[in-house]
């Protein structure tokens, strides 16, 4: 959504400092979980994942989730729960890793195509992305590991978690883009 401004800026140096701070974000809040009253967890990683593009672009922002993806595996403890490395690729949690950069590629080139409504096809954009990568996790998922639980007890089961963060990532998208719109004046691009 704000890929313009970045690329407009003549500050040679910020996309770098930007996918810098995406990432310090990712390492950060990624590990993080929480639980439901009925004991579901939840974590902000896919949240995040389809977020750092809808701000940076698709370019930027699938750079820095491969960027993540690397130094997970390299044995930083930046996955969900701060596990690591790269066992977890082949795994039962493989599908949900490899869907990252197909999502963020999907929602940050959604993303850069947004002229109106802004907010509202934001949240759709990020509600798509983990919805792609539930689908690939699960597929992945279910493919290695034998689970009696239907598939849609599943979805059931992480749809409130998937609101939720969905919810969470639209507030983001639009006080995010408010103190953009505030702070940086947006003029047009000069002609050659």
């Amino acid at each position: 959504m704000f890929e313009h401004l970045i690329f407009r800026s003549e500050k040679r140096w910020m996309p770098f400092l930007l996918i810098f701070l995406a990432l310090g974000v990712l390492f950060v809040f990624s590990p993080m979980q929480w639980s439901t009253s009925d004991g579901i967890p939840i974590t902000l990683q896919s949240l995040l994942v389809v977020l750092v593009p809808i701000l940076l672009g698709w370019k930027l922002g699938v750079v820095a989730v491969i960027i993540y993806l690397i130094a997970g595996g390299m044995g930083l403890p930046v996955f969900a729960y701060g596990t690591s490395g790269w066992e977890r690729f082949t795994g039962s949690t493989g599908g949900f890793l490899m869907a990252f950069p197909l999502a963020a590629i999907l929602v940050g080139w959604a993303a850069e195509r947004i002229q109106k409504q802004r907010a509202f096809m934001g949240t759709l954009a990020i509600l798509a992305g983990q919805l792609l990568i539930l689908a690939l996790g699960l597929l992945w998922q279910r493919s290695i590991v034998p689970i009696a639980e239907p598939v849609w007890e599943t979805l059931e089961r992480l749809g409130p978690g998937l609101l939720m963060k969905t919810a969470f990532g639209g507030l983001a998208v639009v006080t995010i883009s408010r103190i953009i719109q505030r702070n940086i004046k947006e003029t047009p691009p000069s002609e050659p």
